[in-house]
């Protein structure tokens, strides 16, 4: 079986054209959408980090207070006692951001009976990225 090969100069010149300014364009567009894309979640992916290791510390630090306050009959005046009572490191009272955590042994009520909490990414108390102890499982 023979194959026809078309040899002519404008065919040739055709298929040898490579690629034309607007292909170029066009990838270098999805190209710029993709690495978007993923600069995206990897920015994201760090924050969500630090409020995971925030979490895990307020749990920490909870099981602490509930310690304390089973051996002693209440709860610390300041998160440093219980560095001073070993039952923490110092380095156990900073969120995920650096800042240090929000306390206050006078709760709001007896099923939340002190405040526990990160002022969040902000730093500011009281804005929608904070995360509280008795809410951040909900």
């Amino acid at each position: 079986m023979k194959t026809m090969v078309c040899t002519s100069p404008r065919t040739t010149a055709r298929l040898a054209r490579g690629f034309s300014l607007l292909e170029l364009t066009l990838v270098l567009v999805i190209i710029g959408i993709l690495i978007a894309a993923a600069a995206v979640n990897i920015v994201g992916a760090g924050s969500r980090a630090k409020a995971r290791v925030t979490r895990a510390s307020l749990a920490t630090i909870k099981n602490a207070l509930t310690t304390y306050n089973l051996e002693v009959g209440g709860y610390p005046p300041t998160l440093n006692t219980l560095i001073t009572a070993k039952m923490l490191d110092d380095k156990a009272l900073k969120d995920g951001w650096k800042n240090d955590f929000v306390y206050d042994p006078r709760g709001r009520s007896k099923e939340q009976p002190y405040i526990l909490g990160s002022a969040g990414e902000d730093g500011s108390a009281g804005t929608e990225d904070d995360i509280d102890i008795w809410t951040m499982d909900k």
